[in-house]
């Protein structure tokens, strides 16, 4: 039996033309003899009755210090609705469908809500549905708990359950009754052609600058790099495992049949000599700075904020002793009294800045040797088009750059033109 794991994002099921449109995708797979999985994000965005974003709202609006237990259960309900209005249509075309939450497919998580992690996939419910011949539709974005509690997995937390199932399932040599498994590459599909060199919404109605360009592949590590900061290419923890496990996939334009789009990898992107693959910018970083004689302290805090599951970017020093870092403001976290109350046990005051701070990267495979040229170049093109750079920090395959969130665009433009085209 051939299985492919195929994802929806939310503008991909939002109306009944686009809901048909994502049928069309999962019933070219079926009638090819290919059985689908299929992850189903929350239907549209804000000012759409059943996105997260407009439950949330709904909540908040009648108290903003809703627990996260009950927050979950609330955002859990926007991918059982979508998923079980998909499964509906393809049922009323002639398909014998079945719908799962996350916990009835067995996504066991731990218990950190708004952002849990994967512990487990317990699959027999999906392979037996398969075994059955059964097309499987799956709530992305949630599991449960070893209580049964219900989790969500973060901001594009659909991504995660769909890279889980295909590794999950691509581990199986066969069904439960003796029928060999083989799996397809993982399908991402949204509304866009595929990964772009940076947001094609930023270069848009730019005459002076050409647009954003297609990626026909990407490297895990690429992946990876990019998803970190800030590039919506895959959320971070599903990138993170689909190195791990090697999961090959494609990410799709559900409006054309025939577009690959871009296929991540092993293969990195092709580019030309002395240029980056992309560029990934961050909007709206708190910057906080701490003096301290501990060296092991940056370490400290990187450890703690990665149990807080909070991406932390440590930034060059601005004085001798001191450590800087600049952290997104999570919708569910006050940033700031994390940091003061965390210091603050530690007999340590930590200077926080304010906000209005943005992060512009250049990221590719061609940065992963020696970043300093890199640093020097953009900082310097950066500084001669007016535009002052307080800090620097760099990763595995990337150089990024600290700028004002007034100036971000600007940087954006810039970086794009010079490093990338």
């Amino acid at each position: 039996m051939k299985v492919v794991v195929k994802k929806f994002g939310g503008t991909c099921v939002e109306s009944e033309e686009s809901q048909n449109i994502s049928a069309e995708r999962i019933m070219e797979s079926k009638d090819k003899g290919i059985y689908p999985v299929i992850v189903v994000s929350a239907a549209g965005r804000l000012g759409q009755p059943y996105s997260t974003a407009e439950l949330v709202q709904t909540a908040t609006r009648i108290n903003p210090q809703i627990k996260p237990r009950e927050l979950d259960l609330l955002m859990s309900c926007g991918e059982i609705i979508s998923t079980v209005a998909m499964a509906n249509l393809l049922s009323g075309k002639g398909y014998d469908t079945i719908a799962l939450s996350g916990g009835q497919a067995g996504i066991i998580t731990d218990v950190y809500h708004g952002h849990a992690h994967i512990i487990r996939l317990e699959p027999e419910g999906i392979l037996k549905a398969l075994q059955e011949r059964k097309m499987v539709f799956v709530t992305g974005f949630q599991g449960v708990s070893e209580r049964h509690a219900i989790t969500t997995l973060g901001e594009g937390g659909s991504d995660y359950t769909a890279v889980a199932l295909a590794a999950t399932l691509g581990q199986r040599a066969q069904l439960p009754f003796g029928d060999e498994l083989e799996m397809m590459p993982l399908h991402i599909f949204k509304d866009v052609d595929g990964v772009m060199t940076t947001n094609p919404d930023i270069l848009t109605g730019d005459a002076a600058g050409e647009p954003a360009r297609l990626l026909n592949r990407l490297s895990f590590d690429e992946c990876v790099e990019m998803s970190r900061l800030g590039a919506e290419v895959l959320q971070h923890k599903a990138s993170v495992m689909a190195r791990k496990h090697g999961i090959q996939l494609m990410v799709r334009n559900f409006r054309n049949a025939e577009w690959v789009g871009t296929c991540v990898g092993t293969e990195p992107a092709p580019t030309a000599d002395g240029k980056a693959t992309a560029v990934a910018d961050i909007p709206n970083l708190v910057l906080f700075s701490i003096k301290s004689d501990n060296p092991r302290l940056s370490s400290q805090l990187a450890e703690h904020f990665g149990l807080e599951r909070l991406f932390l970017f440590e930034l060059t020093a601005r004085e001798p002793g001191a450590v800087s870092f600049a952290i997104k403001r999570e919708k569910y976290r006050d940033v700031i009294d994390l940091v003061e109350r965390m210091l603050f046990l530690r007999g340590i005051k930590a200077q926080i800045g304010a906000g209005g701070w943005g992060l512009v990267s250049l990221v590719g495979e061609k940065l992963g040797g020696d970043k300093s040229p890199w640093q020097k170049s953009t900082a310097k093109a950066l500084k001669n088009a007016g535009i002052e750079v307080p800090a620097t920090t760099s990763g595995d395959l990337s150089v990024s750059c600290l700028v004002s969130e007034e100036q971000r665009i600007e940087a954006v433009k810039l970086l794009h033109s010079r490093f990338v085209l």
